[in-house]
């Protein structure tokens, strides 16, 4: 059993054995290409689609295809259309992306099904969280209260699934195990602390349902409370005082990276529990108004989840620099 990237083209989590499939990712069209011979058609069947915190224009569990493109002269490509269906549409599709004739389309309701036989025999119980499908990046979040570690701030943290899939290439097909606050249901997403079992799209992967089953042994036992722990030693130094100067050295170095306005929007939150005394909060106050402000968005694009990391690692690795020249 082996870890890897979670992304297939781009961020990096857990690497140990990838090679990006052959593929030119689109956004929109293809010029001068159109589709011929269905290779792949899939129409997934559900009794509830959950709530897409993307918004309502893609069904997670849509019917998506993969076809073959060729040119307006009749000559056949090389490379195949990922088409996915608009919710209430008969005949509008999204074109996802261009692929690989290696490309192993795994359909979201399928990784679903995998993660959801993997949360039952980890005999923990989970509960649902929130969906996110933009047409080509799939997370389906979860949480458990029956797997966490109590913080010395007074808090807990809890073990976070996300089902992971994508049709673009962009993103493996597996899952993720991560972090929530008990207090505020505020998701910790941490490449650094993180862990997951995932598969590129390729078919030297097409039996990928069988082996990640064997993923269930992460979620299980010592190893996950483990875990836990040790991403609960490392909160525990979020407890420092955080004065300007400090919140300055922060952003200019370990989350350098966060959007301008996203991280206005954390030092808002942050300074508006400290309005009189702005030199009084902790690095963990500032994670709490920064995950707040990351998580829980009414419209959330994939971006979110990617600056949610950023800044957890961030800070953290922030407090422990602090720690280490006390």
């Amino acid at each position: 059993m082996s870890y890897s990237n979670i992304y297939e083209n781009g961020y990096n989590h857990n690497s140990n054995n990838s090679s990006i499939d052959n593929a030119n990712l689109v956004d929109d069209t293809v010029p001068d290409l159109t589709t011929v011979d269905v290779i792949q058609e899939i129409h997934q069947t559900v009794d509830k689609v959950p709530e897409n915190v993307h918004g309502g224009k893609f069904d997670p569990f849509t019917p998506i295809e993969k076809k073959r493109l060729q040119n307006a002269d009749g000559f056949l490509s090389n490379s195949y259309n990922i088409r996915v269906k608009e919710t209430n549409s008969d005949n509008k599709y999204l074109e996802a992306g261009t692929v690989s004739e290696n490309y192993l389309l795994i359909e979201n309701k399928r990784v679903h099904d995998i993660c959801s036989e993997i949360m039952d025999t980890s005999q923990l119980s989970w509960s649902p969280v929130k969906t996110y499908f933009d047409g080509k990046k799939y997370r389906n979040v979860w949480n458990t209260t029956e797997a966490g570690a109590d913080l010395v701030v007074g808090d807990t943290v809890n073990l976070m699934l996300t089902e992971l899939n994508s049709y673009d290439g962009s993103m493996k097909a597996g899952f993720r195990i991560d972090f929530m606050v008990l207090s505020c249901l505020n998701g910790m997403i941490s490449n650094k602390f993180g862990w997951g079992y995932s598969f590129r799209h390729n078919m030297q992967n097409v039996n990928w349902d069988q082996e990640i089953r064997q993923g269930a042994l992460q979620i299980a036992g010592n190893m996950q409370q483990g875990r836990i722990d040790q991403f609960a030693r490392a909160c525990n130094q979020l407890q420092r005082p955080l004065d300007l100067d400090k919140l300055g050295e922060l952003r200019n170095g370990n989350i350098n990276k966060l959007p301008a306005l996203r991280f206005g929007q954390v030092v808002d939150r942050y300074f508006k529990e400290h309005e009189e005394h702005r030199n009084d909060g902790t690095l963990w106050d500032l994670m709490q108004a920064g995950t707040y402000s990351l998580w829980h968005r009414d419209k959330m694009t994939n971006a979110d989840f990617v600056n949610n990391s950023h800044f957890v690692d961030g800070v953290l690795d922030f407090a422990s620099k602090i720690a280490a020249q006390a």
